[in-house]
């Protein structure tokens, strides 16, 4: 009989990500973190969304790492066309913009997370960890205006 395997440990295979955006030492900096990881592996990069569109449908990832500051396209249009091209590849936003006014935006455009780049390597891991996992991510700040917006308590 075979040992029990718990779900908490990484697959043997690991997990295919793309990296999207236009900056090439930013793409170069998230490709190092994600192949440190033995669970994980850099599988495509882009830097345009028509490189982004094409690479999504070619390489069909398990997680899309996607910027939306991007050149010559709005980053929800392209959050849109990623989630529409490839609905089983969930997506994590990485960006710049103020999570306040984009996240909700984001998810709402079919994105499973949303991090600001200056959150740094350890919780970017735990954001693609959770969203790997059928999760969903956002900042403490972000997830109580969320629940405000809900209940109501927004108002007040």
């Amino acid at each position: 009989m075979k040992p029990h395997r718990s779900h908490a440990h990484p697959p043997a295979v690991p997990r295919r990500v793309m990296v999207i955006d236009d900056h090439p030492m930013m793409r170069a900096g998230l490709v190092q973190l994600i192949n440190s990881q033995p669970h994980l592996e850099a599988c495509a990069e882009a830097g345009t969304p028509a490189e982004a569109l094409s690479e999504l449908a070619r390489t069909k990832p398990d997680l899309v790492i996607a910027d939306l500051s991007m050149p010559g396209r709005s980053g929800i249009d392209l959050i849109k066309d990623l989630h529409a091209l490839s609905p089983e590849s969930p997506i994590l936003v990485i960006s710049m913009q103020d999570e306040l006014l984009y996240a909700e935006r984001a998810l709402r455009a079919g994105a499973r997370g949303y991090i600001m780049k200056e959150a740094g390597a350890k919780l970017l891991l735990e954001a693609m960890q959770s969203v790997l996992t059928g999760g969903s991510y956002v900042s403490p700040a972000v997830a109580s205006r969320i629940l405000l917006g809900i209940t109501g308590d927004a108002a007040r």
